[in-house]
């Protein structure tokens, strides 16, 4: 579907969503887009990027955002491509939220006016919403690991704690990826339109860039702490494996003098001690007893039985 969602003299912005056979051709045939740029702007795999040709006024931008369906990846990349002066954004189903996000878009609460909004300026203040949501996404990730900390007590749950922080791993390695693209995408931008923008819109771009730095800083020291909480899981779990070896191994040993004992007294070996008495049965059972209680005693005078 396209829609042509803001018009003013200076530039017309038209938004795809889904797009269908016949998009693509009124696209094609109307719009003056190419092949080339159609598939690359609506890959919904496309690595970020930035394709810019002055003299045919032509430029492909392919940037990451948060999608609105985190599973199973938490990013996914939107096409924008400037062809003569017009805006064209494309967006599937998970990320189409961003046509509200750019309509309403502002840097430090400032857009210029609508009358005298370049497209430039337009697409830039757009996209600072869409990049101040990593350190939304950072920050409740943050708050999901905290509550994970708050369950180390019971240890029931470890598993299942353990499965939760690799969740939150995984998502902070699409984040930290995304960033670091999108950082890279905006000095491209920077450097191919330096020359054909005014400084108002590079400071601009700038602010996007130190919003998108900033994200990524979050984002390292959020996956420092993640990744420590997820060793000290470990070795919680390597303790209590540790421990449950320990006593297995202890009880092992306890459970064989029953064997020993009654294997001397299965013999029939003469002279053993109360081998031919009438109550002989329950003195050997005394005996292992005696001989049982004596040795898980003394692993636990030793610290075998300690966690």
């Amino acid at each position: 579907m396209i829609e042509m969602l803001k018009e003013n003299p200076n530039f017309r912005w038209y938004h795809v969503t889904n797009m269908s056979e016949d998009d693509r051709e009124q696209l094609l045939q109307k719009h003056g887009l190419t092949e080339q740029m159609l598939g690359y702007a609506t890959d919904h795999n496309e690595s970020v990027r930035m394709e810019f040709d002055p003299d045919a006024d032509e430029a492909l931008i392919i940037l990451d955002i948060i999608s609105a369906e985190p599973e199973p990846v938490l990013t996914r990349p939107i096409g924008i491509v400037l062809v003569h002066g017009d805006l064209y954004t494309f967006a599937h189903r998970p990320t189409d939220y961003m046509k509200k996000e750019m309509l309403s878009g502002k840097i430090h609460g400032h857009r210029p006016d609508d009358e005298h909004l370049s497209v430039f300026e337009f697409l830039i203040t757009g996209i600072y919403p869409l990049m101040t949501m990593y350190g939304e996404e950072i920050t409740e990730i943050n708050r999901q690991r905290r509550a994970i900390q708050a369950q180390f007590g019971n240890r029931k749950q470890l598993t299942k704690q353990t499965n939760d922080l690799l969740h939150l791993q995984i998502q902070m390695i699409y984040l930290q990826n995304s960033l670091a693209n999108n950082l890279i995408m905006l000095d491209q931008i920077r450097r191919s339109y330096q020359s054909h923008v005014s400084e108002d819109d590079l400071d601009l771009l700038d602010a996007v860039r130190v919003e998108v730095e900033q994200a990524r800083d979050m984002a390292g020291l959020a996956m420092e702490v993640i990744n420590a909480v997820t060793k000290a899981t470990g070795t919680l779990g390597n303790r209590d494996l540790n421990w449950t070896m320990k006593v297995l191994t202890v009880y092992s040993i306890v459970f064989t003098i029953p064997t020993v004992v009654s294997g001397f007294y299965g013999e029939n070996v003469d002279y053993l001690p109360f081998a031919n008495h009438a109550s002989g049965w329950w003195v050997t059972i005394i005996i292992m007893i005696l001989l049982m209680v004596a040795a898980t005693y003394a692993f636990h005078r030793y610290g075998f039985l300690k966690k």
